[in-house]
């Protein structure tokens, strides 16, 4: 019955360390057949069929077991490495930090089983000396054998989950220096069961020889030694995690310290522009009322080709002017220019910036109003533009608008967007372009700009309408 017993729970064990196995890759990777559940029922049937066909040829000759430690290792990492090659699709160093990482879970779970049944085994030596019926101790002992093996899996699963947990940065396009950092560990840990092992028992030639018999310490000391392993694979995992996302964050703080620099001077540029603009529109207009006086004087307004060139002049000088004033320079020909822009990309979209208004009450500096016009309506306009991909008939619409609440000053540009929106784990919308690393700032330079004021930023869709809030103290 224990045979049949033991044989039962040696499947299920193979069977959940495959799972454990497509879970671990499933998070790195992602599997060449569509359908997951063919996916893994393929490698958890693979892996079966080599565990056990490895678990045969090994307990065939218990005295080959330690001997056959280390080939197995290698042997173990090999079978996982292809099992990623055929089923899964990724880089080279994804899949060998991968099967680093289960080989080494792997191996120091075995070495904790094994070093607690030497320890458990030791003490029922002890009391079977006291004990005079021991016709059920063995019995039992094997049973706690094979219920502490249940016990190991279901820690190898829990570790795998914590792995899960805490990866939050891709594997995939770490250079060689990374890449290093981050199986070392693992690495480091599958030795160090090995090499546990073979200090616990060595083979004679003879027979299978246990050392340290007479000390039940060194069990414990070997498996609080294993525990510790483990941990340091899981925190060093995390902490790698942790410093590449600081190392990320550093990064893109970098890009958007500097595009902001760049749009500062955009900003001062395009106010000195304007401002030039607006004096050189005063002039000409000064310029033609006294010619046309003149001209009027002399009687020569009759001739056609000077009244023509006159009247296209003040055309001219009716286009230059600004239909959006909001009291601001800056912001009218932010808001003009994307305006401009929406309306000849756009057929029929209904453009609104008559609740925008910037007075002297608001102490915001103007290029910071400009990149958060400029970044926001950039994403308008990019929301419009999808929406309208997916349904030509759909009417679109920008507005932006401003109010005091407190002593609050509050920005807000609504547009239409077709419903579907992606919020990534720091709450706002993710960039569906395909570099999202280079064009997923916008929105990161607007809360950089609303942080600076003791504001912050808030994004709602709802109702096929995208509305984004910038809250600033003005």
């Amino acid at each position: 019955m224990y045979e049949a017993a033991e044989f039962v729970i040696t499947v299920i064990r193979y069977l959940f360390n495959g799972y454990c196995l497509c879970l671990l890759f499933r998070e790195f990777m992602k599997p060449k057949i569509r359908q997951k559940t063919i996916n893994n029922f393929l490698v958890i049937t693979a892996w079966l069929i080599i565990k056990m066909a490895v678990r045969f040829a090994m307990y065939a000759n218990l005295q080959s077991v330690l001997e056959m430690e280390m080939p197995y290792f290698v042997f173990k990492l090999i079978v996982i490495y292809f099992i990623g090659i055929f089923f899964y699709q990724g880089s080279q160093p994804a899949k060998i930090f991968v099967a680093l990482l289960f080989v080494a879970l792997d191996s120091i779970f075995n070495q904790i089983g094994y070093a607690v049944m030497l320890f458990w085994n030791y003490g029922v030596d002890k009391l079977s000396e006291v004990i005079y019926n021991t016709t059920i101790i063995p019995t039992m002992v094997k049973y706690i054998d094979l219920l502490a093996e249940v016990i190991i899996e279901i820690l190898l699963y829990l570790s795998v989950k914590i792995i899960i947990r805490n990866h939050s940065r891709p594997i995939e396009g770490s250079n060689t220096k990374e890449t290093i950092f981050y199986t070392l560990p693992a690495f480091m840990g599958a030795l160090t069961a090995i090499i546990f092992r073979f200090i616990i028992a060595v083979i004679n030639k003879e027979h299978h020889l246990v050392y340290y018999d007479n000390y039940m310490e060194i069990y414990l000391f070997i498996t609080l030694i294993s525990v510790v392993v483990w941990l340091a694979i899981l925190y060093s995992f995390k902490l790698q995690q942790e410093m590449a996302g600081l190392q990320e964050e550093r990064t893109q703080k970098n890009v958007l310290e500097n595009q902001i620099s760049q749009m500062e001077n955009s900003m001062l540029e395009m106010e000195r522009f304007y401002e030039s603009v607006s004096h050189v529109k005063h002039d000409m207009k000064n310029q033609m009322s006294v010619m046309e006086k003149l001209l009027r004087e002399r009687q020569i307004t009759e001739n056609e080709e000077i009244t023509g060139y006159f009247e296209d002049m003040q055309k001219t000088l009716m286009n230059l002017e600004q239909k959006i004033h909001t009291g601001n320079v800056v912001s009218d020909a932010v808001i003009s220019s994307k305006f401009y822009y929406a309306s000849k990309e756009l057929k029929g979209i209904h453009l609104e910036a008559d609740g925008f208004l910037l007075t002297d009450k608001v102490h915001v500096r103007a290029y910071d109003i400009g990149i958060i016009l400029n970044n926001g309506l950039d994403n308008a306009i990019e929301a419009c533009r999808k929406a309208r991909l997916k349904n030509q008939d759909k009417e679109l619409y920008i507005k932006i608008k401003s109010f005091w609440k407190q002593n609050m000053f509050f920005i807000e540009i609504e547009n239409s967007f077709d419903g579907e929106v992606k919020w990534g784990k720091d709450g706002y919308p993710c960039s569906t372009k395909a570099d999202s690393k280079l064009h997923g700032i916008g929105l990161k330079n607007i809360r950089y700009c609303a942080l600076k004021y003791a504001g912050d930023m808030d994004c709602i869709a709802e109702k096929g309408r995208f509305i984004l809030s910038v809250m600033l103290k003005g």
